[in-house]
């Protein structure tokens, strides 16, 4: 008889399963090729971003330095900014958005800046702005300046009654001090009405260490020391202003 004939019994491994477009893979790599977009897109934003701020910055200190040269030219430079009066040639009183008004300086807070005429963006980035239609530094009425709490007006955040501010002009110097702080609503614009005498309002955000858009307004008045004269400066009329 013949042997029956021997079988070589082999293990069949299971064919892979198809994963088609409903597959973990697909969606897997899908989810990669987002991040990476998303990725790509930030990176994007971020090195704008840091490009806008670059130029900002740039313009701002172009801005300040061209001020500065101008009040130099008028005036001289600044050896410090004591009380006095006489020093400069009388400035023309009739100013344009832009121009460069003066230094302001509060010693006891290290505030130092220049005052240049508008309230605008560019104006703020760099100085402090002279509110237009409010006195000039030094006249009768009341002279407004604005400007950021976190730069040229960040040390009011210790200001207190008393304090001395110096603003010096290209006709003059003035001595105020500090006589009150006040808070405001953004849209309370009483901090600009003339009143009597001569005094000098700071503005400014509130509160200094807020993130993002401030509120509220922070208001420091002034009133020029007893004893000081208005010296030469007058009243601006601004132009393009009624």
């Amino acid at each position: 008889m013949r042997s029956a004939p021997s079988f070589t019994v082999r293990s069949v491994r299971p064919r892979p399963e198809r994963r088609g477009r409903t597959g973990r893979r697909p969606i897997h790599r899908g989810r990669q090729r987002l991040g990476a977009g998303a990725e790509r897109a930030l990176l994007a934003v971020g090195i704008a971003c840091l490009a806008w701020w670059g130029a900002t910055g740039l313009r701002a200190e172009v801005s300040a330095a061209r001020a500065v040269r101008r009040l130099e030219t008028m005036t001289g430079a600044p050896d410090g900014l004591d009380p006095g009066h006489g020093r400069g040639a009388r400035r023309d009183p009739h100013v344009s958005v832009g121009d460069p008004l003066g230094w302001i300086a509060i010693p006891r807070l290290g505030v130092r800046s220049v005052i240049v005429e508008g309230d605008d963006d560019l104006t703020l980035s760099f100085a402090a702005g002279h509110v237009p239609g409010t006195a000039l530094p030094g006249a009768p009425g009341n002279a407004a300046l604005a400007g950021h709490r976190d730069s040229v007006f960040s040390g009011l955040a210790h200001v207190r009654d008393g304090d001395v501010v110096l603003v010096t002009t290209p006709s003059a110097r003035y001595r105020y001090v500090v006589s009150s702080t006040e808070v405001v609503g953004p849209d309370d614009v009483s901090a600009l009405d003339a009143g009597g005498g001569t005094s000098l309002t700071l503005i400014t955000c509130f509160p200094f260490r807020y993130v993002g858009p401030a509120p509220r307004r922070y208001v420091v008045r002034a009133r020029l020391a007893p004893g000081e004269v208005s010296g030469e400066a007058r009243t601006p009329r601004v132009n393009g202003s009624s």
